[in-house]
């Protein structure tokens, strides 16, 4: 391979954007196939690339090459492209090759206000994902599948998009753990859900009648996204206390905090809910999160560091090691496409 030089027309990757769609894309820009890109990068016999089934795997080099390529430096692709973010791929011959989606990936079809926003006549971003689904903020729409006919249009529900931000935030201050987190506060939420607690005859309702989706398991993400938003939220403090060997609030040590419990019927408006009945999901969550320490080792630990509210987490048992997906990363015994389970 020779010395490699940047094309004709430089091209910037879309946050969030599957790396094959950057490739189509680059090459589209410079009105070429995308079998002259991966030529570039190392693979040869490619002359089709369709994001929706297949990705460029690029190693190290690889992501180095396609920086070159489109003008950009590394950091930008690593900062942008998914795959590439979540660690290159070993390879001791090879740049990049094209293969089948790893598992742990779902490719989105990109906002349509998105794509109109950019009007560069480009072939469409396509997104990976480590869910089924994603929202976006800009224009009020609700991602899924690769086809823009099942995005689904959140005017009239702002909280839902004020609910990703939140999320976001919570994913920069708390780090990767927050995704267990959230996956854990989807279960709880969609346990009540399924049996009509908590919010399921009032704000869940509300937004169900609002999509003409009532009743529906298929956007049940969706509907209970704020409320589980929130109980992420407050999984986050009981975590932080929790990895210094503290209940929350500084609760008894030994008990399960219903305190703790109280508080997120509190942070939901929906205390009344919470006493009756609510608070069964939640008591299985904090089941699997106790403080794992001797009473007596906890009560001579020094107190924690000034700050250790803030900054990100490392994942606690029983969340280690942590899945890719949001879907596996819940330690919760049922799941939102599933029955779920009897409590004690």
């Amino acid at each position: 391979m020779g010395v490699l030089v940047a094309k004709p027309v430089d091209l910037s990757a879309v946050r969030g954007e599957a790396a094959s769609s950057f490739v189509v894309r680059l090459a589209a820009a410079n009105g070429i196939l995308p079998a002259g890109v991966l030529d570039d990068l190392g693979v040869r016999g490619h002359h089709a690339l369709d994001p929706r089934t297949s990705e460029v795997l690029l190693s190290s080099q690889g992501i180095g090459l396609l920086s070159v390529l489109a003008g950009r430096d590394e950091a930008h692709l690593r900062r942008t492209l998914p795959t590439a973010a979540a660690g290159p791929v070993s390879s001791r011959a090879r740049p990049a090759r094209v293969g089948p989606w790893p598992a742990g990936w779902t490719v989105l079809a990109e906002c349509s206000g998105c794509t109109a926003r950019r009007s560069d006549g480009l072939p469409p971003v396509w997104l990976a994902v480590r869910a089924s689904w994603q929202v976006c903020v800009r224009h009020g729409q609700w991602l899924q599948g690769s086809d823009r006919a099942q995005h689904i249009s959140l005017a009239g529900l702002e909280e839902v998009v004020e609910a990703h931000r939140r999320r976001m935030r919570l994913e920069q201050r708390v780090g990767p753990y927050a995704r267990a987190l959230l996956a854990d506060a989807l279960q709880v939420a969609g346990f009540w859900w399924r049996c009509r607690q908590m919010g399921s005859d009032t704000v869940w309702a509300r937004r169900e009648r609002a999509l003409g989706l009532v009743r529906r398991p298929q956007a049940l993400p969706l509907v209970v996204y704020p409320e589980a938003v929130t109980v992420a939220e407050a999984m986050a403090v009981h975590e932080r206390q929790r990895c210094w060997g503290r209940d929350f609030d500084n609760g008894a040590p030994g008990w399960v905090s219903r305190r703790w419990i109280t508080w997120v019927g509190e942070r939901l408006g929906m205390t009344e809910q919470m006493e009756h009945g609510g608070y069964r999901a939640l008591r299985s969550w904090t089941m699997q999160h106790r403080v794992a320490a001797p009473v007596a080792a906890r009560l001579t630990q020094t107190a924690p560091p000034p700050g250790y509210r803030s900054g990100q987490m490392q994942p606690l048992e029983p969340h280690r090691p942590l899945p890719e997906t949001l879907e596996d990363s819940s330690c919760l015994p049922w799941r939102l496409d599933g029955p779920v389970t009897s409590l004690p």
